[in-house]
């Protein structure tokens, strides 16, 4: 990961695409990357398959369920029941990287830059159910839950941000942070009381 300010904004989130798209293809790359076993993650319930961009950083996911009673393979060969997690082409790709895969839920950090965001997505819904801003140098993983400091809409001012001065002044952003807990369990995103006032571009 880059850098330690938080994301300023929040990430378009990652959308589906069909399973056939990925019929005869390989591991988007060089002809050393195809070449190469794909990087997989997996739990009881899924499969993840990661499939780097050709064009851009970051990656797309393959998801395979294995609730059905199948047995998925590691492989960016198409498969009957396959989903995309992330746009894959060009400008709109999506600049995803695997954090972690807890039960149904895909944690994943994005961004080009030093501003990052963390998106969660359901596997069984289909979809992102939440993105925001974070500090990827702080993101904990416990038992059953993931604690991280999560970019809010609250204005800084001299009392919440003692630095705020240095920190306009150098040019950059006085951004306040909640710690906030996401439970593997419920899916529930949870601000707790805590906060903190960093800089961000």
């Amino acid at each position: 990961m880059t850098g330690r300010f938080s994301a300023s904004g929040l990430l378009a989130t990652g959308v589906l695409l069909a399973a056939g798209a990925l019929a005869g293809s390989a591991v988007p790359g060089s002809s050393a990357q195809a070449a190469t076993r794909p990087v997989c993650t997996e739990n009881a319930d899924y499969l993840v398959v990661e499939l780097p961009h050709r064009d851009s950083l970051g990656n797309s996911y393959i998801v395979r369920d294995k609730t059905a009673g199948q047995s998925p393979v590691c492989s960016t060969r198409a498969a009957k029941g396959d989903f995309v997690v992330g746009r894959q082409k060009g400008d709109d790709a999506d600049p995803f990287f695997l954090l972690r895969l807890e039960g149904p839920y895909l944690l994943i950090d994005s961004g080009t830059g030093p501003d990052r965001d963390l998106v969660i997505y359901d596997l069984k819904a289909r979809k992102a159910v939440y993105s925001g801003g974070y500090s990827d140098e702080d993101i904990r993983f416990g038992a059953g839950q993931a604690v991280f400091w999560a970019m809010s809409s609250e204005t800084a001012t001299k009392k919440t941000c003692p630095k705020i001065a240095s920190i306009t002044k150098n040019g950059l952003t006085p951004t306040i942070e909640t710690e906030t807990t996401f439970d593997y369990a419920t899916g529930a995103v949870t601000p707790g009381t805590a906060k903190r006032c960093v800089a961000t571009q």
